[in-house]
């Protein structure tokens, strides 16, 4: 469960996240003036725009500093809405980099799958459904609700040629036990290309998403849901159960 205790609260796992495209030319955010009023109606937006989506996909890259130690990670991922309103999406990480694994939420059983030690994990998927920072992806919880907007931070800075792009600054309004604030770069579809996220110990994640996808896999269609939940797994690998 290390790799994905790590993702989730974002504390430098080794598998997704994203290399971000820092550009010579930083990008200063258009809503750094921005009232409170018209910075909870982008979080809102964003939140509409996720929740509308019947699927997403995208490629990542991971960069994590905690300290001097600098770990970084790529691959791809696919969330999808189920055909069933009442029932969680489907949510898949595949970790190329730097070693191959893949995390499968099918909305009940969460599975890690290491290629190399030949071990598949199973564990409820409950805690992760519940996670603010799925939230993000699944459209599940009110965003408002978790998270005080604020104007972007300038430390940091992010650019992308030809895509203008918006940035607003979340802190929980609860205390939550790894995350210290997350700021989004997002476009005028409000669709997120970029995340960093501190932890309550000066580590910070950065995640870049490259080739977004929309609504390019349909829920009703068996056979590709079919092949998103399948892990095809060798037959010598051990299998734990949690």
């Amino acid at each position: 469960m290390r790799n994905l205790f790590n993702f989730f609260t974002l504390c430098g796992f080794s598998c997704l996240v994203l290399t971000a495209f820092l550009l010579p030319t930083v990008l200063t955010p258009k809503n750094c003036s921005a009232e409170p009023e018209s910075l909870q109606q982008q979080l809102l937006s964003l939140q509409k725009a996720y929740r509308h989506l019947t699927s997403l996909q995208f490629n990542f890259a991971q960069l994590t500093r905690t300290g001097l130690r600098t770990r970084t990670g790529s691959g791809n991922a696919v969330f999808v809405r189920t055909a069933d309103p009442d029932k969680p999406g489907i949510m898949r990480w595949n970790y190329t980099e730097p070693d191959p694994q893949i995390i499968l939420n099918d909305g009940d059983k969460l599975s890690i799958y290491t290629e190399n030690d030949h071990q598949l994990i199973v564990t409820s998927a409950a805690e992760l459904n519940a996670d603010i920072t799925y939230a993000f992806f699944s459209g599940n919880r009110n965003l408002n609700d978790d998270f005080i907007p604020a104007a972007p931070d300038r430390r940091y800075g992010f650019a992308l040629p030809d895509t203008p792009l918006e940035a607003i600054r979340l802190t929980p309004r609860k205390p939550h036990p790894q995350i210290k604030a997350v700021q989004l770069w997002f476009d005028q579809n409000f669709l997120i290309h970029r995340i960093i996220i501190e932890d309550h110990f000066d580590s910070i994640t950065e995640l870049t998403f490259t080739n977004i996808r929309t609504d390019t896999v349909n829920p009703k269609d068996q056979k590709q849901v079919d092949a998103i939940l399948n892990l095809d797994l060798p037959p010598d690998t051990e299998i734990i159960t949690q």
